[in-house]
């Protein structure tokens, strides 16, 4: 259980949580944002800030933008979600995320004023917390994540300089919309007027970023056409390449461990901070390489076998996930353990694992409504992949561990931080 989540519960009680109940529609709006955001008695949001949009890569490009960030020896505030352990882990500053007694003073001031027509949700008031606490520590740049789609979302409320948007995919369709442009539509907005924007975006999403920006009047960065990769060489250290920016820069880059859909996070992440902060010394070869929790996380088995932990849950970035698995281990096939949130598009995410997975394991997740396991484990089958229903994640985690690997788990950022924190406490307890 999160320790600080049960502390902070009569405060967080006090909130609507959608990312638990997960509405299939938009049920809030900017507005409570912005009146919290216009009192008197709390901090102004630092600048400079980017937020951070997208279906894929958020969180890896929040994660090179702070690494570049320190590397430069300035210190950046990044607030991400969802968190796979501790809900501590949405609001960091440098290499410190914030501790528990900060958060319940953050939480105590931000609900002391009513709100008006309703409460605040979980996510508007951890946004609210984070902005205020990187103005308490006077953070050299503010990164914001966000956390469902851009227009309506929290962080969208917030001040910034440059909005990024990773790449777009079919998500989240009963609240996004149900095709790229729509989605693309809702995401768009993360690129404001009086700010610049970065892309990774092609095709149908790229022609309505595009059409946003020069609707607001900002200039537009697009990865492949104002900055991009020379060719990359892969080792099994890592990848070396060169990065050309809008400046007419070209920059060596080595990235130790690289895996392949990080690089377009690191490129968003150098050609941003590159216009914006223009005087940090950009650390690049080698460039620092965050290790995220459940992000293509590599962990070693008692048994010798690996186990990779990712979120990935939509069809896109679970056929990256696959593609990276079929390069690291050629000749292997995976087992996988699975599980969807309620809403996703599972049928078509696990579809995606095929071509790598040996064997699934289907289970329910915790703390979130949840698709049926039964009924993905026989869609797995009517595939022609074996496939068992565990009753929780610890039965379903043992039943992954009974053949070989390698072992993913993936479908869902609650399962894999579920899955997390069961090795992370067994590791503690076999500690000497």
């Amino acid at each position: 259980m999160d320790h600080a989540a049960l502390t902070l519960a009569p405060l967080l009680d006090l909130l609507v949580n959608y990312e638990r109940t997960r509405p299939d529609k938009r049920l809030w709006d900017l507005a409570t944002m912005r009146l919290q955001l216009a009192r008197l008695d709390l901090p102004a949001a630092p600048r400079p800030a980017v937020q951070v949009g997208g279906s894929k890569g958020k969180g890896t490009t929040c994660a090179f933008l702070a690494g570049l960030v320190q590397a430069g020896q300035g210190v950046a505030g990044v607030y991400t979600s969802p968190h796979t352990t501790t809900l501590l882990e949405r609001i960091r500053c440098g290499d410190q995320q914030v501790d528990l007694a900060t958060l319940d003073r953050l939480l105590r001031r931000v609900l002391a004023v009513p709100t008006g027509e309703r409460a605040l949700t979980f996510f508007e008031a951890m946004t609210l917390c984070a902005a205020n606490w990187f103005a308490e520590r006077r953070v050299d740049l503010a990164i914001y994540e966000v956390g469902l789609g851009g227009r309506h979302d929290a962080t969208t409320a917030l001040p910034v300089d440059a909005g990024i948007v990773t790449m777009i995919e079919l998500e989240h369709t009963d609240v996004l919309g149900d095709t790229i442009g729509a989605i693309a539509a809702e995401k768009a907005p993360v690129i404001r007027a009086g700010g610049i924007g970065f892309t990774g975006t092609t095709g149908e999403a790229l022609a309505v970023v595009r059409a946003h920006a020069e609707q607001v009047g900002a200039p537009l960065f697009v990865l492949g056409e104002q900055f991009g990769w020379r060719p990359m060489l892969w080792s099994d250290e890592g990848c070396r390449s060169t990065l050309w920016l809008p400046d007419g820069r070209e920059l060596p880059v080595y990235l130790p461990g690289a895996r392949a859909f990080e690089m377009p996070a690191l490129a968003l992440a150098v050609a941003t901070l590159a216009r914006l902060m223009p005087d940090l010394p950009l650390q690049l070869d080698p460039a620092p390489r965050p290790t995220l929790p459940c992000r293509f996380e590599i962990l070693r088995e008692a048994d010798g076998e690996v186990l990779v932990l990712d979120g990935a849950h939509t069809e896109q970035s679970l056929a990256l996930v696959a593609a990276e698995l079929a390069r690291r281990w050629p000749l292997r096939r995976c087992a996988v353990l699975f599980g969807s949130a309620t809403g996703k598009r599972w049928r078509e995410g696990l579809s995606a694992l095929l071509p790598i997975a040996d064997r699934f394991v289907v289970t329910e997740i915790s703390g979130t409504a949840s698709e049926d396991p039964a009924a993905i484990a026989a869609f797995a089958a009517s595939l022609g992949v074996a496939s068992e229903v565990a009753t929780d994640v610890e039965h379903a985690l043992a039943a992954l561990r009974r053949g070989p690997g390698p072992r993913l788990v993936a479908g869902s950022f609650y399962l894999a931080g579920q899955v997390r924190e069961l090795v992370t406490a067994a590791a503690r307890l076999d500690r000497p």
